[in-house]
């Protein structure tokens, strides 16, 4: 029995050297969340594994018990040090305060006091020698010693579970880290059991806490990735609206957040390989190769007309060897979208120039020739190209206007399309042009903007057939139809129609027809040119959301 007590010192002397170099390497990582209170654990299992060694190797004489009573400075630093890293690394340290540390340091207090004035009877009585026990005394435990360990064993057994529930039900967790958090909370349990009923003759409990502070060391700042506390990476990591996967090198994913599970909808890809993972996204894992495989760290990319923006970054450990990778995937469908209207925008600023630079330049040199002849001449002729001058530019600058006004949101409600035509008719100068309406319908549309569109389609009619050009609107089953008798448009030149400052005519500006497309477009309706009946120039929009209803009207 002699010799395994001298093994058992040995042990605990090189655990205590291990654990304090350990605690000292741990205080240097203060700056991680929970590491503090770990190095502070670290420390009295220490404290508690060099005086355990000093009471064995002092076993049956008076400094054994010395020894005995100063391992209970160790015993409260670890509990204590433990209930507060487990509020600390689960995200609970709005527990802790002056008024938490306050309570903690109760009971040590206590039982230091106990400890160093008042041993025998409250926390323990020596019965006699004994050449069985690890103190070489045969003790019995008083009721402060028993209150000892009720608080002992309520703290750990709240840290334990605060620890235990928290790797249990945490994404945010490496599955090592899991095993590492079981194994540091377990281990204590299984080796105060063994003292307690097992026989030994010996407590094996501060090396049983010894294997926890290591092993709450290795899941915390060895196999934690990321140089962020658990807690803090689930709430970073979630927050954002991107697909977050960790990859180590060996090409496996050991972590994904809830958006990249939804974005594969998958929601066990954790634990398989990329390309098992992305074998339904075979272009984003292209992706993900070309990155690792190259120096580039960001592409876009392009699945099913949705845009994706992809980036891949490496992670090293503070010796600057490769740990991984993480690869984010985050959607910009939307942001293309808003960078085409842009474009488009910046398209239509540009033609707008191109109209009041050139457009408007034409009808202002008429009006101020006009002008200088009158002055002249005197012959009040020049006045009506003067005037015809004025109205030209007139009208531009409403078209202009109407353009951008079509930008404006649209306020939509069910129309009659025989009124909104009769109405728009009405604004037109149709000379002696004619409007039939075949057929009615319902149609939700803006109503300003419907009969902008209108206004121009019946204008380009007058402007580019007879004089007495028919028109007609007709319902169709998904929107309706505009056509005339007029001469119609080529089929060669039917796709450049909706371009602006498309015109056959001297008196056209090219815009009626654009803004046509342009009122069509923002109501997300389709829109074409064809021929008619007649032979001439048919406008259908389609994609209009409509309700039928009954009598023709003439």
């Amino acid at each position: 029995m002699v010799s395994l007590y001298v093994v058992y010192a040995i042990s605990l002397l090189a655990i205590g050297v291990f654990v304090a170099a350990l605690a000292a390497f741990v205080w240097q990582q203060k700056h991680h969340d929970g590491a503090t209170p770990l190095a502070v654990l670290l420390a009295g299992q220490s404290i508690w594994c060099a005086c355990a060694f000093a009471a064995i190797v002092t076993r049956g004489t008076r400094w054994a018990l010395v020894w005995s009573r100063a391992w209970y400075a160790g015993i409260v630093i670890v509990v204590a040090g433990l209930f507060v890293f487990a509020l600390t690394y689960t995200g609970r340290d709005r527990y802790l305060g002056r008024w938490t540390y306050a309570a903690l340091a109760v009971e040590p207090v206590v039982l230091f006091w106990f400890s160093v004035f008042d041993p025998t009877g409250p926390l323990y009585t020596v019965v006699g020698p004994s050449s069985t026990t690890m103190l070489g005394w045969e003790l019995q435990s008083g009721p402060v010693f028993w209150a000892h360990a009720a608080y002992s064993y309520l703290l750990v057994a709240v840290a334990s579970a605060l620890i235990i529930e928290f790797a249990l039900t945490s994404n945010s967790l490496r599955q090592r880290q899991v095993y590492g958090l079981v194994v540091a909370i377990f281990v204590p349990w299984f080796g105060n059991g063994l003292y307690l009923f097992g026989g030994l003759g010996f407590d094996p409990t501060p090396v049983a806490f010894a294997v926890t502070g290591v092993a709450l060391t290795w899941s915390v700042v060895k196999a934690g990735l990321l140089d962020i506390s658990p807690v803090a990476h689930r709430a970073v990591v979630e927050s954002l609206n991107s697909g977050v996967f960790v990859i180590d090198t060996d090409e496996t994913i050991i972590e994904a957040n809830d958006r990249a599970m939804a974005l594969l909808e998958d929601d066990t890809v954790v634990g398989t390989s990329v390309e098992t993972a992305l074998s339904s996204w075979p272009s984003l894992y292209d992706q993900y190769r070309r990155l690792t495989d190259s120096s580039e760290h960001e592409c876009v990319m392009e699945q099913s007309e949705r845009y994706f923006d992809v980036q891949a970054s490496p992670l090293y450990d503070d010796r600057g060897q490769l740990l991984g990778r993480v690869f984010l995937v985050h959607e910009i469908t939307d942001q293309k979208a808003r960078q085409r209207e842009l474009e488009r925008r910046n398209s239509q600023l540009d033609q707008f120039a191109g109209v009041v630079s050139h457009d408007l330049r034409n009808p202002l040199n008429v009006a101020s020739a006009s002008v200088s002849l009158a002055e002249e001449t005197g012959d009040t002729e020049h006045f009506d190209r003067l005037r015809r001058a004025h109205q030209r530019m007139e009208h531009l600058i409403d078209e202009v206007l109407a353009l951008a006004r079509d930008d404006a949101a649209l306020d939509t409600t069910s129309l009659s399309l025989s009124d909104v035509a009769e109405t728009a008719w009405a604004t037109v100068d149709t000379v002696d042009a004619s409007l039939t309406v075949e057929t009615d319908r319902r149609v939700v549309a803006d109503r300003d903007q419907l009969l902008r569109l209108f206004e121009n389609a019946f204008r380009n009619s007058v402007e580019h057939g007879a004089r007495d050009v028919s028109v007609t609107v007709t319902a169709t089953d998904d929107g309706f139809g505009i056509a005339d008798d007029g001469p119609g448009v080529p089929p060669d030149e039917r796709g450049t129609v909706f371009d602006y400052g498309y015109t056959t005519s001297d008196a056209g500006t090219g815009l009626g027809l654009a803004i046509v497309d342009h009122v069509a477009g923002s109501h997300g309706w389709d829109v074409a040119v064809s021929e008619s009946d007649d032979g001439g120039f048919r406008l259908e929009v389609t994609g209009v959301e409509t309700v039928a209803v009954s009598s023709p009207r003439q």
